[in-house]
């Protein structure tokens, strides 16, 4: 049914949460899954502004969260990896909605799935914007998971 599921993640709870059912999903379903981090351009502009006024070089903040993003794609690489699903980890920078629908195409990927709300969500919102985003944008099943 699903070849080859796209699982996004931030690294918050939440998606943490989406990426262990995406991974028993795809063992069930005998699927392929690219695990995607997307840095978030916006939230990378804002750091790095308020982090440059207190003397931190702009390249170091680039790599600390390009190891922070690492982590996380390595974490749910070794879920997989524990399931024996096989796991593409994949880091791109840009607006998360925009490149988890692209990324989707780009790889051929049959689902996308993901969490309801990811990092700074409110538990008092039903769906995060970045999942509704791609609720509205992708050509490919989303499943939300909360």
């Amino acid at each position: 049914m699903y070849e080859k599921i796209l699982i996004a993640t931030d690294g918050s709870a939440t998606s943490m949460n989406s990426s262990r059912s995406g991974i028993k999903l795809a063992k069930f379903l005998g699927s392929e899954v690219v695990v995607l981090y997307v840095i978030n351009e916006m939230a990378i502009s804002r750091v790095i502004a308020a982090m440059i006024g207190r003397g931190f070089a702009q390249e170091d903040l680039r790599r600390a969260l390009k190891a922070s993003a690492e982590e996380v794609v390595s974490e749910v690489c070794k879920m997989g990896e524990a399931a024996g699903v096989r796991v593409e980890p994949l880091i791109k920078e840009g607006d998360p909605a925009s490149r988890i629908v692209d990324t989707a195409e780009i790889e051929g990927a049959d689902l996308i799935l993901m969490g309801s709300h990811g990092e700074g969500g409110l538990s008092s919102k039903l769906i995060g914007s970045v999942a509704q985003k791609v609720l509205n944008w992708s050509s490919v099943p989303v499943m939300i998971v909360r």
